[in-house]
């Protein structure tokens, strides 16, 4: 081997465009779901995964490393797992209301919630205090931000065992009047389709409402984080104005995109 081919990994390697770092615990954590999630999949023909339609990357590949910006799991009956179709029948969103209404944590809607989230992402979840934010209802499907441990997870179910459920970031400390979305996605098409927002807001902001297309949504807020989910026949992930009402009793709009991280 002559002197060119000893040197060249050393070479190749200070012209990675991604060079090597340790993983985030965040990081490493949604790897560790990704890569169960991937494994169930493979194995299991009742519980097919049908990737979503997201507005920024699932996957992130750094130097040969793989870790997960967000790591999704679709789970629904075989009926209902089809292209094209949604995470979600049609029946249940159909019964969407732009306002949710709040659920406590002793509710039978939120055990029920709790325990498909867990199950779904394959949580290390025994006998781990769990705890619940941003639990609401909207018609027939609940949406909850379920802690387990160290992982966190923002789900959608209904009542027969259909849904999704995502591992997302820890509140971001942001301006005390700003809002930044933290995972956001797009499943399904036509009366299937669906769209949902999570993310951070700062310690001023009141109240956020999406509007997309004829719709109205009015986020949950609670301990810092909002949540909200529509119907869409056209997902994207997005919705086209945002209005932000702070405490102070101010609104003010802002585009869709641009409560979106910037790169």
């Amino acid at each position: 081997m002559n002197d060119h081919e000893k040197n060249l990994p050393r070479l190749l390697a200070a012209l990675d465009a991604a060079p090597v770092r340790e993983l985030t615990e965040a990081e490493s954590n949604r790897k560790e779901h990704l890569l169960r999630t991937v494994m169930n999949s493979a194995v299991s023909t009742s519980q097919p995964v049908s990737p979503p339609r997201r507005r920024r990357p699932l996957l992130w590949v750094a130097a040969g490393a793989l870790t997960a910006a967000a790591a999704v799991a679709v789970v629904g009956q075989a009926s209902h797992s089809a292209p094209g179709s949604g995470v979600l029948p049609a029946a249940e969103l159909a019964s969407w209301t732009g306002t949710p209404s709040r659920l406590p944590a002793t509710s039978p809607e939120a055990a029920a919630a709790e325990k498909w989230c867990v199950k779904a992402l394959d949580s290390d979840y025994s006998g781990t205090s769990v705890s619940y934010a941003n639990l609401d209802v909207r018609g027939s499907i609940t949406s909850v931000v379920v802690t387990d441990g160290k992982t966190i997870s923002y789900c959608l179910t209904d009542k027969a065992g259909h849904g999704m459920a995502e591992v997302i970031d820890p509140v971001k400390k942001l301006a005390g009047n700003a809002i930044e979305v933290d995972s956001a996605g797009g499943h399904g098409e036509g009366s299937t389709g669906l769209n949902y927002l999570v993310g951070s807001v700062g310690t001023d902001v009141k109240a956020v409402t999406l509007h997309d297309g004829d719709r109205t949504i009015e986020a949950t807020i609670q301990n810092g984080r909002f949540t909200a989910w529509w119907p869409s026949d056209e997902p994207t992930g997005s919705a086209g104005k945002v209005d932000i009402t702070l405490k102070n009793g101010s609104t003010r709009t802002v585009s869709g995109d641009s409560i979106f991280p910037k790169d």
